[in-house]
């Protein structure tokens, strides 16, 4: 009998490891933030508001902004059209703010790198203005992916790259 108990109970808690391990491994890893402050790792809201159609086309004239400034190496002309508080998630690595993004993500990886955003197609979900892109890696490679921008009075304020 104690050797049943024993074994029952190993199997249990097999079961148990095996069931919360492969929840674990099953869901979407929240992004951590690559600095000491907490509050960077939640997307910025993008709250239910209808955007006007004037708004929508701003949105859209930044997001196009972006892609000829990157694709000219434009350092300045990228930095301004993200907001100082700016957040971007580039495929769960987090850039909390304007300098950031620029210093750690888009001045080595893309814009030193001579990449190249070749816009294919964009639609909205909710608030955001989702573009897909293909992109040159600058060294003979090419990538598929979506930012999803968050675009407020004129600049962007939160990007969720994700590659498709």
């Amino acid at each position: 009998m104690r050797m049943t108990l024993r074994t029952t109970t190993l199997h249990t808690a097999a079961l148990v490891v095996i069931f919360f391990g492969s929840v674990a491994c099953g869901a979407d890893p929240e992004p951590r933030a690559e600095s000491s402050n907490p509050g960077v790792t939640a997307p910025v809201p993008s709250p239910d508001l209808d955007l006007s159609e004037t708004e929508r086309d701003g949105a859209t004239d930044v997001a196009r902004r972006f892609a000829v400034a990157a694709n000219a190496g434009d350092q300045a002309a990228v930095a301004a059209l993200f907001a100082p508080d700016a957040r971007f998630d580039s495929v769960g690595r987090i850039y909390p703010d304007r300098d950031a993004i620029m210093e750690r993500f888009l001045i080595p990886e893309v814009l030193d790198a001579g990449g190249r955003y070749e816009p294919v197609e964009q639609r909205w979900e909710g608030n955001r203005l989702v573009v897909t892109y293909r992109y040159d890696t600058g060294s003979g490679g090419t990538e598929n992916f979506t930012y999803a921008y968050l675009i407020r009075d004129g600049v962007i304020r939160d990007v969720i790259g994700r590659y498709v």
